[in-house]
């Protein structure tokens, strides 16, 4: 549910510098995924492998890299406006939130949030590199996509995308 709440932020924040009709296809795009995530988890349900009760150091990588993620988006965000560069923010975000996913797959020994990470964490360096060469709005598209990117991972991980079958033979 954080990450589904996470993609609706990046729409929120920053759909609307991207105009009027990119804004309503993300928030309507969000929207819809966001319902199908909902709809597969609750309604129809798929197995998702074997689920372990959280451990106390599974617990204390999630801490850690919670504050890492906020003590990065700020120091990060403090030298952006240094170098006069905080238009580049919306994708220093995205950045900082898909790394931060990294170190769950191996605490919580879930693979998915390697592509939940990675893949966030790319379309943030993405949008860092275009905004910094200077291409308008690429922090926000950035930031954008990656929102919607999340809730897809999303949804494939409620549809049982990620999980671990054993065979019996």
């Amino acid at each position: 549910m954080i990450g589904l709440l996470g993609g609706m932020l990046f729409i929120s924040g920053y759909s609307s510098a991207l105009g009027s009709v990119a804004s309503v296809a993300a928030w309507l795009s969000g929207l819809a995924l966001v319902s199908s995530v909902l709809f597969a988890h609750y309604i129809r349900p798929v197995s998702l492998g074997a689920l372990a009760p959280p451990r106390p150091v599974m617990m204390a990588i999630y801490v850690a890299s919670v504050i890492a993620e906020f003590a990065l988006i700020n120091v990060g965000s403090r030298a952006l406006a240094s170098a006069d560069l905080l238009h580049l923010r919306p994708a220093l975000i995205a950045t900082v939130v898909g790394v931060h996913f990294i170190p769950f797959a191996w605490a919580f020994s879930e693979p998915m949030f390697y592509w939940l990470g990675g893949l966030v964490a790319a379309l943030g360096v993405i949008g860092l590199t275009l905004g910094f060469v200077g291409v308008a709005h690429s922090p926000e598209a950035a930031a954008v996509t990656a929102g919607l990117t999340m809730q897809v991972i999303i949804l494939l991980y409620a549809r049982g995308r990620f999980a671990r079958h054993t065979s019996v033979a």
